[in-house]
């Protein structure tokens, strides 16, 4: 057993791993809306955030889309981070300040056809009789391609007595807000709300959902945002340099700085007049085929400066134009002058063009500017392209660099080794021995099947080429608390990509803080009581509770009983469960007959004993179908409901379609005969399909190495008891441990935003991760339908997770018998 459990386990490979390196590119979302004039046409500059669409683009100038559109005739495809738009100035909508703050009132939006006012006010969330009155005409006909103005619901926050933590405003996302708006909003840097909001990293803002932000700004750890000295003043695009004009700047001077010439500038832009140089208007500047290359060789200070020392009665500004050299770089190289005094007699440093070169945009001292953010920042930013942390998993999986997982399980080896010893008696005396054929004791049996799949996953992984530590801990057997437990090894556990445990959720939290602290992938793979999910942005939650995809679940229903008849059975007594999905189910219902006019005759029954039979034969129509679901996973309802169904269907030949929920596969009371009859859709986070060469490879392979069989969990209908003669949690084991990894490998540490790993053939899971909340962890809403077919198969269908609207209604009354 001991050499079964081994404490570290190598797993060697060979392959090759591609690694993609990306430039920094240095697009500061401070130079963005900048006005630049081409052909006689203003527009502002507009360098697109990560998340950014052309909704919120347009939401924040205050014009359409259509008008995006027009202005960017090249613009093709999806918007990428990075890219540069210009953005019409429009007067009497957005050419100065006031006009920008009073565009926040509104949202344009451009009529399509079939729309309504009454749905676009479902939209939006506003009242019809504000659409009316702020578009004169709108009450007769709307016309197609027009733009309306839809005012703006105030800014809502939740009440302090709804904040999850002390010292956060928590503020529900509305359409069109970006991290950009929302720090000048707050008067928070945008790293202090990627510092508390993780779920908002890939700059994605999904309207209605809630982010915490701080009430006072928080210091920064070194990285904040930059002062408004260091504010970018140029922005790099494929073809040009945009340079944004400082007071007393020249042609001559900005062509210095660029190392260009002043005619490509002029030629770069017609209509220009030198002698009229806008400060703040943008300037462009053709990018240089050649890179200019760094000089490596120490440079003696002669060679980048000439001195110059200043005369009676000149100015800063007089100098600057004798040498042709901004005023803010002659202050950023002679930091020790004070300006406000300048007397005669000082010398100055003037740069020469060796200087310039050496400091040109994008060189050593843009650097220093880039380091002041960290690295997600400059992900929202624009400056490193956010493809890189997918493309490039930095090395990891490699022999140089394996992938480093610590498995955290109760696995209780001292309890093994005394269910292994059999004491008898002879001669009086007592005498221990070990157990000829070697049992486990049964509090381990969990969670060896689970490391046994682990192993299995191992070695497919070496199969691929991976190369994996893996480190080993029985956290049951050790004496030691687990906050001195973790003390004891936390060089060795602080050097991890990847935690997999606890089991229980008593463990639960120290385990959490140490990966929190070191930023850790924690998967909590067993139990659904989590705590730490809603905190802890680092914790993946692999076992979820029911109550997490109750929106998922109801969506499925509505979606497949449009045009026919919806039956939901409430349990007799209370019941939670039925409570919560109840509420939910009947959202969907109303948004889709209100909103979308979809037809879903729906109706609610309430459990009554004797009289369930009669009362549901005359709400079942033989004449079309019935789709019904029973929201609960208490048996005794179960047991009473599933068969009364049954016989209906079968006496009356009413064609009835059954949605069970995830406990029903443990049911032992239910006759699979009857899940058939019903046409039964159960939903489930874990089920085998048999049909599948990956699946029946990892059974022949199970069988091989520990000869046994896996199950998902249990055979469907059957009591999961530790004495079942199967593995329940082999395949659970395999499918964390090599999903995990995969990724790891794949996509790099920050996988979490990327897309799923590819080419991952998991055994019973539908692995899909969506964080709780924007400050919290990540659980798996990837559920399957288990579908029994008339011919007596069952199939395994993935869930595919749609877009659920925001409702902000209040909850509707149904027809109730």
């Amino acid at each position: 057993m001991k050499n079964f459990l081994t404490r570290v386990l190598y797993l060697v490979i060979v392959g090759q791993l591609l690694c993609c390196m990306t430039s920094l590119n240095a697009q500061n979302s401070e130079a963005t809306g900048r006005r630049i004039i081409i052909d006689g046409k203003e527009f502002f500059l507009h360098v697109i955030q990560g998340g950014e669409g052309l909704y919120s683009i347009a939401r924040q100038y205050n014009v359409s889309q259509q008008e995006i559109l027009e202005a960017n005739p090249r613009l093709e495809g999806q918007l990428q981070k990075g890219q540069i738009l210009r953005i019409p100035v429009i007067v009497g909508r957005n050419s100065n300040d006031d006009e920008l703050k009073k565009s926040s009132r509104f949202i344009l939006h451009t009529i399509e056809k079939g729309q309504t006012v009454w749905y676009i006010s479902q939209k939006y969330g506003v009242r019809v009789e504000d659409i009316y009155r702020n578009n004169p005409g709108s009450r007769q006909a709307l016309i197609v391609g027009s733009i309306i103005k839809v005012p703006v619901v105030e800014n809502r926050s939740v009440s302090p007595t709804q904040s999850i933590d002390d010292g956060f405003l928590i503020y529900e996302i509305k359409p069109g807000d970006t991290l950009y708006s929302l720090s000048h909003q707050y008067g928070v840097g945008i790293e202090d709300i990627l510092q508390y909001n993780p779920g908002v990293r890939n700059g994605i803002l999904v309207t209605g959902s809630l982010i915490r932000i701080p009430v006072k700004k928080q210091e920064t750890r070194g990285q904040g945002t930059v002062s408004s000295e260091n504010k970018a003043s140029h922005i790099t695009g494929d073809k040009y340099i945009y340079h944004e004009i400082q007071p007393g700047q020249t042609l001559f001077s900005i062509s210095r700085r660029y190392q260009t010439d002043v005619d490509e500038i002029k030629y770069a832009n017609p209509g220009l007049n030198p002698n009229e140089l806008k400060p703040g208007y943008m300037l462009r500047i053709p990018r240089q085929e050649k890179q200019i290359q760094e000089i490596n060789a120490p440079q003696e200070e002669d060679d980048l400066f000439e001195f110059h020392k200043v005369r009676r009665k000149e100015t800063l500004f007089s100098i600057s134009r004798r040498y042709n050299v901004d005023m803010d770089i002659l202050k950023t190289v002679n930091p020790q002058v004070d300006y406000s005094n300048l007397r005669k007699g000082v010398v100055l440093k003037i740069p020469t063009d060796q200087w310039f070169v050496l400091n040109h945009p994008g060189q050593p001292d843009q650097q220093e500017e880039i380091s002041l953010f960290s690295r997600d920042s400059l992900l929202l930013l624009g400056m490193v392209d956010r493809d890189s942390l997918c493309n490039s998993n930095g090395g990891i999986g490699s022999v140089l660099r394996p992938a480093k997982m610590a498995i955290l399980l109760p696995f209780d080896l001292n309890a093994t080794d005394k269910a292994n010893m059999v004491e008898k008696i002879k001669n009086g005396d007592t005498i221990k021995t070990v157990r000829q054929n070697p049992i486990l004791a049964r509090r381990s049996m969990v969670f060896e099947e689970f490391y046994e799949g682990v192993l299995l996953a191992l070695d497919q992984l070496k199969e691929k080429g991976i190369n994996v530590e893996v480190s080993v801990f029985d956290i049951a057997s050790n004496r030691l608390t687990m906050k001195e437990f973790l003390n004891v090894h936390q060089e060795e556990l602080s050097a991890v990509d990847l935690i997999i445990g606890p089991a229980r959720s008593e463990n639960l939290k120290p385990i959490s803080d140490f990966a929190a602290q070191h930023e850790i992938k924690l998967v909590y793979p067993l139990s659904n009581v989590n705590p730490e999910l809603y905190k802890n942005p680092y914790v993946f939650q692999v076992n979820t509770p029911d109550t997490l995809v109750f929106d998922k679940m109801a969506t499925e229903i509505v979606r497949q009983s449009e045009n026919f008849n919806l039956l939901a059975i409430i349990p007799e007594g209370e019941d939670e469960y039925a409570s919560g999905f109840l509420q939910k189910l009947r959202q969907k219902v109303f948004y889709n007959e209100f909103a979308l006019n979809k037809s879903i005759n729906y109706l609610e029954y309430q459990m009554a004993g004797k009289s369930d039979q009669t009362n549901l034969e005359a709400l079942l129509d033989p004449s079309t179908k019935n789709y019904v679901v029973v929201p609960t996973n208490d048996e005794a309802t179960i047991s009473k409901i599933v068969p009364t169904l049954s016989g209906i269907s079968e006496k009356h030949k009413v064609p009835i379609y059954l949605f069970g929920m995830t406990e029903w596969l443990r049911a032992q009371s239910i006759e699979p005969e009857d899940m058939f009859n019903l046409h039964a859709q159960i939903f489930t986070f874990f089920a085998f399909d048999y049909d599948r060469q990956s699946t029946n490879q990892f059974i022949a392979k199970y069988r091989r190495w520990y000869h046994t069989e896996p199950h998902a969990v249990s055979s469907y209908f059957q009591n999961p008891s530790a004495s079942s003669g199967y593995s329940r949690y082999g395949a659970w084991g395999y499918d964390v441990a090599y999903y995990f990894l995969s990724a790891l490998t794949q996509r790099g540490p920050h996988f979490e935003y990327c897309n799923e790993p590819t080419d991952v053939q998991l055994v019973q899971f539908n692995f899909s991760f969506k964080r709780i909340s924007n400050w919290g962890g990540l659980y798996n809403d990837g559920l399957f339908l288990l579908k029994f077919l008339p011919d007596y198969k069952v199939k395994r269908v993935p869930l595919l997770s749609l877009p659920s609207p925001v409702l902000h209604t209040e909850e509707k009354s149904f027809p109730s018998f």
